[in-house]
């Protein structure tokens, strides 16, 4: 998995509402400048793709507030590497150093790239699972963009936050990841997640986030606490690795886009998870596979 952190310099100062989609917009056209066919295949709707993007820092109106001359930072994550490779080799060396979102154009301070290994991310991610001795896992995760899930099926968005919709969607991108293990048996696993992950507890609400030209999303955000059983299965490190892999993925539909964004953390039990404590189960995000540069 490679990492892009894109630092900018705002040309203005004033607002702009949520700019994740902007975002996106902005960073298909640098791959458009190089490979027209690569950009469209990135964003071809009909296959899982293989990237994610997390947006410029934002009030809970998703708004971004901006200085003119101040930096501002987004990311973007790659996950089939191998397709992305000659692009990447083209950002490093190009002149156009800027990018356009809506009317304003960003100049490019520059770029922090970083590669990690997914197989050690996951044995990373799992390995607490060893000090861990109750009979079923508390983990609390928190919508922090609004969130839309799919319909079997349907272009219809589906606002609750359903296990197996959740983790069924997770499997697929980490399955597009280069040099990682693709779990082949994603009916068995989804049928696993069905019988053995239910919501514990939730504080969820639908929120609606302005896109600009009079365009609207509204998903679900807020914090809801899975328990998973069946400790002795193998899907259980694929779960807990999964969990931690949707901080970097994201969750749902419009993903690429930065909604479904999320943060999560393992509770020992009901009690502590009340009173906001975190345990020592709380993984470093794989930074051990991690290794970083800048362009």
């Amino acid at each position: 998995m490679i990492t892009l952190g894109f630092r900018l310099r705002s040309p203005f100062s004033g607002v702009m509402d949520y700019t994740g989609v902007g975002l996106r917009a902005a960073f298909l056209n640098l791959l458009k400048n190089y490979d027209h066919e690569l950009s469209g295949k990135v964003h071809d709707s009909s296959a899982v793709r293989s990237y994610s993007l997390t947006p410029f820092p934002c009030n809970n109106r998703f708004q971004t507030f901006f200085d003119e001359g101040e930096e501002y930072n987004f990311t973007v994550n790659l996950f089939d590497v191998g397709k992305y490779r000659d692009v990447l080799r083209h950002i490093a060396t190009s002149q156009n150093r800027s990018l356009r979102l809506h009317h304003q154009r960003f100049p490019i301070l520059g770029i922090d790239y970083s590669t990690r290994n997914p197989e050690r991310m996951m044995e990373d991610w799992a390995s607490p699972l060893s000090t861990y001795d109750k009979s079923e896992i508390h983990v609390s995760m928190k919508f922090q963009t609004p969130t839309q899930l799919s319909h079997f099926g349907s272009d219809k968005a589906y606002l609750l936050p359903d296990p197996e919709k959740i983790f069924s969607g997770l499997l697929k991108v980490w399955n597009t990841m280069q040099d990682a293990t693709v779990v082949e048996r994603t009916s068995s696993y989804r049928d696993w997640i069905a019988s053995n992950v239910y919501i514990r507890k939730h504080n969820i609400l639908t929120q609606e986030v302005s896109l600009g030209r009079k365009r609207k999303l509204i998903g679900f955000v807020g914090t809801l606490v899975f328990s998973i059983r069946n400790r002795s299965s193998p899907f259980l490190p694929l779960t807990i690795g999964l969990l931690r892999f949707a901080e970097y993925c994201n969750i749902g539909k419009n993903r690429t886009a930065g909604f479904g964004r999320v943060s999560v953390r393992m509770t020992i039990d009901a009690e502590k998870e009340k009173e906001g404590e975190q345990d020592n189960v709380h993984t470093s995000r794989g930074r051990e596979a991690e290794t970083t540069s800048k362009i």
